[in-house]
């Protein structure tokens, strides 16, 4: 299927050379590159200004679309990863960036708190996703904060981060993660089905939980969602957070999902390679799922059948473990690294004397994640975390592909 990738010569950078397109559109569906306040050379601009840096973010956002032929009527999915301003509650800052995009048609949100940036100052990365075409004849199912809760467009369906969360903004059973679990399971559900879909037809969650990085933490919260989803269920990956900047709250989950135009189920396969590395207790997600010509790839990570950590602590060769395994997965499909239109990339990052994020740790990631393509590559995107799901754990990468034939 015909790409289009752009690299705007005045676009920013990071301080290293990148084989990755900042925006790429394959068939109806648009990819970018995590965008940041950064100049050329990846300097940042407005240092801990969080509003600032995110109105240009979204600004970038808008150029790219334009460079590829969309506009921000066309985005249809944010994932907002930021250092949390203490002067700003989260319904403040969701109602800011509503504010900034200044469009009729809305996207779902996904709001990720994080400790640090890469750089010191750079306090924002917004990950934008958008359709062509048929995202005019969208449906959304609307949140009242200004964004929607789901966007459904064309075969595609497009889920906002959902947490234990009433009307009011008050945290349902604070501190309990089984009950939030259930409660964000429930929603996602309800969800759906205002569109017609079912659990089903999910392809991809992504869940962010608060958990100190223990695998304890994690079995907690994984039981529960090991008993809603319909084996085989979709890929998924899991990311430990500090917090979610509401007190109380320990779970979000976001979710692609597809469903035939009609409202029928669309047929999947599912890929899980021969000795591939696996979880201690069962789950019925999958390593990779294909649905019509789209791939997705859950987070890969440098882990054995029997959930030993591979090179604990090393994050050079977690990184290359875990593109190998990602190659693995797509070879399941016929297909390569080459086929890749999306990755993102969540690691550890170490701690500068400043207390922002080690740009080292990027650095050396990137550059090995980069040697698995060749100009123009995917987008892509990277953020540090104080930990992932298991010590030792040091990155985990999830990737989506589109294969040329349907």
């Amino acid at each position: 299927m015909p790409r289009k990738t752009v690299f705007p010569e005045d676009h920013w950078s990071l301080r290293v050379d990148i084989p990755y397109s900042m925006g790429l559109a394959c068939g109806d569906l648009i990819f970018l590159c995590g965008q940041a306040d950064l100049e050329g050379d990846g300097r940042v601009c407005n240092a801990g200004n969080l509003l600032q840096q995110s109105q240009n973010a979204i600004d970038h956002i808008a150029n790219l679309f334009n460079e590829l032929e969309a506009s921000l009527e066309d985005l249809v999915k944010l994932v907002v990863f930021y250092v949390p301003d203490p002067a700003l509650g989260e319904a403040e800052y969701i109602a800011a960036l509503a504010a900034m995009l200044q469009t009729q048609q809305r996207p779902v949100i996904t709001l990720v708190p994080v400790p640090r940036m890469f750089y010191p100052g750079l306090v924002v990365e917004i990950d934008g996703y958008g359709m062509h075409g048929d995202a005019l004849q969208r449906r959304d199912v609307n949140a009242g904060n200004g964004f929607s809760q789901l966007v459904r467009a064309g075969e595609m369906i497009f889920g906002g981060g959902i947490s234990a969360i009433d009307e009011s903004g008050r945290v349902i059973s604070p501190g309990d993660v089984v009950a939030q679990s259930r409660i964000v399971l429930e929603t996602l559900a309800s969800r759906l089905a205002d569109v017609g879909a079912g659990v089903g037809d999910l392809v991809k969650i992504n869940n962010w939980y608060v958990a100190g990085g223990s695998a304890d933490d994690w079995a907690e919260s994984a039981r529960v969602r090991a008993d809603f989803y319909p084996e085989p269920g979709p890929c998924a990956t899991g990311i430990p957070l500090h917090d979610l900047n509401q007190p109380g709250a320990l779970i979000r989950t976001d979710f692609w999902a597809m469903l035939d135009r009609d409202g029928n189920p669309i047929g999947k396969t599912h890929c899980w390679p021969e000795g591939h590395w696996d979880w201690p207790i069962h789950l019925p997600f999958k390593h990779g799922l294909r649905c019509r010509n789209l791939v997705f790839v859950g987070g890969q990570v440098s882990m054995d059948a029997d959930a030993n950590i591979i090179d604990p602590g090393e994050i050079e060769t977690q990184t290359r473990t875990s593109m190998d395994n990602i190659g693995k997965v797509l070879a399941g499909f016929d297909l390569d690294h080459s086929a890749i239109v999306k990755l993102n990339t969540f690691y550890q990052g170490s701690v500068g004397a400043d207390n922002s994020g080690d740009a080292d740790d990027l650095h050396g990631n990137v550059t090995i994640r980069g040697s698995y393509f060749n100009k123009p590559g995917p987008a892509s995107t990277g953020i540090p975390f104080r930990c992932l799901a298991y010590a030792g754990m040091m990155i985990e990468i999830e990737a989506i592909a589109i294969s040329e034939a349907d």
